[in-house]
C-alpha cells in the first residue's frame, strides 16, 4: 500500500504537503551590509524628521534575478550625508522581502548616537555605517525585549553609552543598573532631572540643561556630632553649602536630596556630609 501511494505521488507530481515545507536557501536570507557589498540590492535611505521612534525610511532594489530576504539588525549605524546631523542607530531589527521585479520599503525604529547635534531632518540622507559596538547592542536588545523603545529613558540609556551621558539621567532604575553594568561603573543612587526639550528636526537634540539633583542620602555617625551637607566641584573646592550646621545623634541616618543645579556648569560633584570642623563622614559622587 505504502509503494502505491508513494507510485501515485511520483507519477502524478503531487508531494504530501510535509514534502513541501522546504526551507529557502539561506542565499536568499542576507545581512544588509552584506548584501551592498555583493551588489545584491541597492538602497535609497531616507530620514523621516528626527531622531526617536521611526525616523528611517529605506527603499531597496533587488539587482538580481530571484527575490531575497534583507535583514536590517538591531544596533546598525546610519550615518547622515549632513555630518551636523547625527548618526542614528537601528532601534529594533527588520526584515524586507525584495522581489526582482519592483522596490521594496521599510520603515527603521532609530535612536540618536550624538547627543547635541542636529536631530535629523525630513528627506535627509543616509548611508549604511559599521555595527554599533557590543555594548551599545545589548542596551539595544534590553530595551527592546522589556518593552522600552519608545520611553523617554531608552534614548537617555543610548546617550549615556554613546555620549557620555551621567547614568542618573536615565530615570529608569533598572534600566540605568543594566547600563551602568555595560559600562563597568557604579550604579548611582539618584536620578537627575531635566528641563524639558521639544524635539524638533533640525535643531540641537540632548537631554537639557539639569535642573535638580534627587535621591536618598545615607550616613553613620559614632557619636553626636555638628554636622552639614555641602557640595564640591571636580577640584575638591566648595561651591555651596546644601545645609546649615545641625546637631545630629549617634547612629545611621538617611535622608532625602533634592539639589538645585540649574546654575552650576554640567560635570561631576561630590556631595558631601562633614563635621562642623571639616572632618569626612560621607561622600557620594554626582554628574550632571
Amino acid at each position: 500500500m505504502r509503494k502505491s501511494l508513494l507510485l501515485y505521488f511520483l507519477l502524478s507530481g503531487v508531494l504530501p504537503a510535509v514534502a513541501q515545507k522546504a526551507t529557502p536557501p539561506s542565499s536568499r536570507n542576507v545581512d544588509l551590509r552584506d548584501a551592498l557589498e555583493r551588489k545584491l540590492i541597492r538602497v535609497e535611505i531616507s530620514g523621516l524628521g528626527g531622531h526617536h521612534g521611526e525616523c528611517l525610511k529605506i527603499t531597496c532594489n533587488n539587482l538580481g534575478t530571484q527575490q531575497i530576504r534583507v535583514h536590517f539588525p538591531q544596533g546598525q549605524l546610519m550615518e547622515p550625508a549632513d555630518s551636523s546631523q547625527q548618526t542614528l542607530v537601528v532601534a529594533e531589527e527588520k526584515w524586507l522581502a525584495v522581489s526582482a521585479k519592483k522596490p521594496a520599503e521599510v520603515l527603521l525604529r532609530t535612536f540618536c548616537t550624538q547627543a547635541g547635534d542636529l536631530s535629523p531632518t525630513r528627506g535627509s540622507a543616509f548611508s549604511v555605517a559599521a555595527l554599533a559596538p557590543e555594548s551599545l547592542c545589548k542596551v539595544l536588545q534590553y530595551i527592546s525585549e522589556h518593552g522600552k523603545t519608545e520611553d523617554v529613558a531608552a534614548q537617555a540609556a543610548v546617550w549615556a553609552v554613546t555620549s557620555g551621558s551621567g547614568l542618573g539621567s536615565i530615570g529608569d532604575p533598572q534600566l540605568t543598573q543594566f547600563v551602568a553594568l555595560q559600562l563597568g561603573k557604579k550604579t548611582p543612587n539618584y536620578r537627575i532631572r531635566h528641563e524639558k526639550v521639544e524635539s524638533v528636526p533640525g535643531r540641537t537634540a540632548d537631554l537639557g540643561k539639569a535642573l535638580v539633583v534627587e535621591g536618598n542620602f545615607q550616613y553613620f555617625l559614632e557619636k553626636d556630632e555638628m554636622v552639614r551637607m555641602v557640595l564640591l566641584d571636580g577640584s575638591g573646592a566648595l561651591v555651596k553649602n546644601i545645609s546649615k550646621d545641625e546637631k545630629m545623634v549617634a547612629g545611621e541616618h538617611r535622608s532625602g536630596l533634592q539639589l538645585q543645579v540649574w546654575n552650576l556648569q554640567p560635570g561631576k560633584y561630590t556631595v558631601r556630609m562633614q563635621t562642623k570642623d571639616g572632618r569626612v563622614i560621607k561622600d557620594m559622587e554626582v554628574e550632571f
